[in-house]
């Protein structure tokens, strides 16, 4: 499939008009007519509960800041829908399982689920490395799988582009990758540091740290020529100990530093971060930072950058012109005492993308659909979300606009937010790569 590459200039120029606006009009994707089904072609519509098997950590270093508000957005947005009589009149009977234990444990789950469980969909995983162990078992035991979370772009991408497209059948993700999160912070960099001259990173030894700083790398190095990269760390996952690495980064003379760390290792690397110094050095560049400033509290530091993997923010859209976000917002809060973060939006989606799958192939076919039919139906599907617009794309990838900010202490909040005059919104078309082009080779294709 042929691409169109687009010139340097040209799209610096589009980049550089990014900026605060609800991102509806920077979705792919269009609306769509359903026919509903003759009589004819009625089918019959199971009396039973929908099974739904959501996986998220509920124990370990992801839990607190991942896993358990996904998991508490999953069963509040399951009660919303059982309250306003289900899907297609069905309630759902969630259950939620733990995703520690790593990816073999994750795989002999999905085959209880899929095989034993009889589940009708999976929602589930934050681990890329999860991720790509468990969704190849949609096709190959038949079950529908909807990752919610993982952001590793390989996991529809193939090697070379094009690419077959989809890559899954049965297996989806109904939230954008990490190319908007390091292309948005690129983005973000080139229009307001425009001058910057030193890089550096610091980024877990796995495949989320790794495809995160390759794609980071090469969007600065399009975006700021003669940008220099002078460290990249490579910490192993759940290390506790960042002393060495932190007094590495001081060391470099690096102005900005990019980040994939997450979880509890986020939290351990910014509270160590802060004893030693490293923010009044440099500026961090977090790639998917959004929840860490609640977790950390005041003396989380002002000035740093943070992606919100997509326009996951509770304070964005603005409550007063988005009704979605101020109910998703008041009701996360009161329930658990926190504002929602990245997570319980990602999970928001992957349960309403089903949600409007079914429904819509249900319309089409006159009753209740298949696996397969569901899957076809999520292609191209747009939805409303607390977020703004959701698309999946034609990929089975979900795409997204993307949010990026500045940390900064405001009066009436325990812990810093974004500076509503440095909040940039950079649209999907930006972000995400086409269908059927690795996110790699598109980045190289601005090239004028």
């Amino acid at each position: 499939m042929a691409e169109k590459k687009i010139g340097r200039r040209q799209f610096i120029k589009t980049a550089g008009t990014a900026g605060i606006g609800l991102g509806a009009a920077g979705i792919l994707g269009s609306s769509v007519k359903v026919r509903k089904a003759t009589a004819a072609q009625t089918r019959s519509i199971p009396k039973t509960p929908i099974k739904i098997a959501s996986v998220s950590f509920l124990t370990g270093a992801a839990a607190a800041p991942f896993g358990i508000p996904g998991d508490n957005a999953y069963k509040l947005c399951a009660e919303e829908i059982n309250k306003n009589g289900g899907i297609m009149g069905r309630k759902i009977e969630l259950k939620s399982f733990d995703e520690a234990g790593g990816a073999d444990a994750q795989v002999k789950l999905a085959r209880k689920f899929i095989l034993e469980d009889k589940v009708d969909v999976i929602l589930g995983y934050i681990s890329s490395g999860n991720c790509k162990a468990v969704l190849p078992l949609s096709d190959e035991l038949g079950g529908l799988i909807i990752a919610y979370d993982c952001g590793t772009h390989v996991l529809m991408e193939e090697k070379r582009s094009p690419y077959k497209v989809p890559k899954y059948t049965l297996g989806f993700r109904s939230s954008a990758h990490l190319g908007i999160d390091n292309i948005g912070l690129a983005l973000y960099i080139k229009q307001y540091y425009p001058g910057i001259k030193k890089v550096a990173a610091i980024n877990p030894d796995y495949a989320w740290g790794r495809d995160s700083y390759l794609v980071f790398e090469t969007a600065i190095k399009e975006l700021v020529p003669g940008v220099e990269v002078v460290k990249a760390l490579w910490p192993k996952l759940f290390t506790t100990d960042y002393t060495a690495h932190i007094s590495a980064l001081i060391g470099s003379g690096a102005e900005v530093i990019h980040s994939a760390l997450w979880g509890g290792d986020a939290v351990t690397f910014t509270k160590q971060a802060i004893g030693m110094g490293l923010f009044k050095k440099a500026r961090m560049a977090y790639s998917r930072g959004e929840p860490y400033p609640q977790e950390v509290g005041m003396d989380y530091p002002e000035g740093q950058i943070i992606c919100c993997a997509g326009t996951h923010y509770f304070l964005y859209p603005p409550t007063d012109k988005w009704p979605r976000n101020k109910w998703f917002v008041e009701e996360f809060q009161k329930r658990y005492n926190k504002y929602p973060t990245y997570p319980c939006y990602h999970a928001y989606q992957a349960i309403y993308t089903y949600k409007a799958a079914v429904e819509k192939a249900g319309a089409l076919v006159g009753g209740w659909p298949s696996k397969e039919e569901i899957s076809q139906a999520a292609s191209e599907l747009s939805i409303e979300t607390p977020s703004g617009i959701l698309t999946i794309g034609e990929d089975h990838n979900g795409r997204e606009d993307v949010l990026v900010g500045i940390s900064k202490k405001v009066k009436g909040y325990p812990f810093p937010i974004l500076d509503p005059d440095r909040m940039a919104i950079f649209p999907a078309h930006q972000v995400n790569a086409p269908a059927g082009i690795r996110t790699e080779d598109w980045i190289n294709s601005w090239k004028a």
